[in-house]
């Protein structure tokens, strides 16, 4: 007889508002997966203004830079050797003209800061889900042991994985979206459950206050007690054991995918920053830009590979909507410069004539 350690003194608690709001509609909705696509779009009509405004005033710093380039080669030339002059009057030259340094830096900063409280919710609500499973299948096992004390291991091992089934949450070709969209475990193990750092679910296990004795020898935990037979039954025996895989890198792969896509499409529409120069006239600030591109697709990576499948499905959705927002935008935008250089041709030609 082996005594185990009974997991539950309370019930779970989720008090991260964006979490519960996911939680609350995924009560609604029935499929975390599907609340995740549904939540996302809810948002991006949420955040619309904030796509608006950034990409509004991109566009107004790179028509007004259009505007000032031929300016700013004058200035470069005339204070040439005074370097603190030339900042000056290129800031003058800014202000009159409506260019604003941090005109573009604001909104994209904004929405990195929107990111992470996302992310925080999800993370939230999966750490939640997955302590008010161990939660329900240890009530259950509770009620099984008590009620058939002479339950064979066998039998109670096919009731837990029973109970479980019950509890899994599938999406599409993902058999837990809890877990990440990679070779992960579709069940997760004692250590990924409790673990703290880099995508580990960092959930506590309720305290262990009370004991419950059970003539049940193969396991000498609660947690694996409840959740060993469903491990043996999905999770892969080896690496290459890929049906058991909870999924197989589609999301991470699609994630960064459109997370490149976006920035290079982008691009059309950032402000086109005047070149800055060191004292010798040397360029600089180059290497920094380029980071600054690629660090997104990089954390977009990151996120997709060691994070919950989740999470992912949202960074998908939510980079499908804004390319397809960047494609429509910029389309609009590149006909009303045209129209505007239109304009401004027709106004010339008007003038010379006269």
């Amino acid at each position: 007889m082996v005594t185990l350690t009974q997991l539950i003194s309370s019930e779970p608690h989720l008090s991260n508002l964006i979490g519960k709001l996911i939680y609350a509609l995924y009560q609604w909705i029935g499929n975390f997966g599907w609340t995740v696509v549904v939540f996302t779009i809810f948002l991006k009509i949420l955040l619309s203004p904030l796509d608006i405004w950034q990409k509004h005033s991109m566009l107004k710093n790179n028509r007004a830079m259009k505007i000032i380039a031929p300016e700013l080669e004058k200035l470069k030339k005339t204070y040439a050797n005074a370097p603190d002059v030339l900042q000056q009057k290129q800031m003058e030259l800014y202000k009159k003209n409506g260019y604003s340094m941090m005109g573009g830096c604001l909104p994209a900063l904004l929405t990195i800061v929107i990111f992470f409280i996302v992310f925080s919710g999800f993370n939230a609500a999966v750490r939640y889900e997955n302590e008010r499973i161990v939660y329900e299948l240890t009530t259950q096992y509770q009620a099984i042991v008590e009620e058939t004390p002479d339950i064979t291991e066998e039998a109670l091992d096919q009731k837990m994985v029973a109970a479980y089934n019950e509890e899994k949450q599938s999406w599409l070709w993902i058999k837990n979206v809890f877990m990440s969209d990679t070779y992960a475990n579709p069940v997760p193990t004692f250590d990924k459950f409790v673990g703290r750092g880099l995508g580990q679910i960092s959930a506590t296990l309720p305290d262990e206050t009370r004991f419950l004795n059970v003539a049940h020898t193969r396991y000498d935990n609660g947690y694996d007690a409840v959740l060993k037979p469903a491990m043996e039954s999905y999770n892969k025996s080896k690496f290459f054991d890929m049906k058991h895989w909870n999924g197989y890198f589609i999301l991470p792969f699609i994630s960064i995918a459109l997370s490149i896509f976006s920035v290079k499409i982008s691009k059309t529409t950032q402000p086109e920053m005047p070149d800055q120069t060191d004292e010798n006239g040397n360029p600089k600030g180059q290497g920094m830009m380029k980071i600054m591109n690629w660090m997104m697709p990089i954390m977009m990576g990151v996120f997709a590979l060691f994070y919950s499948a989740a999470f992912c499905i949202y960074m998908v959705m939510n980079s499908l909507i804004t390319v397809v927002f960047n494609l429509v935008y910029n389309r609009i935008a590149k006909k009303q410069d045209e129209r505007m250089e239109e304009d401004r041709l027709s106004r010339t030609f008007k003038k010379g004539a006269r």
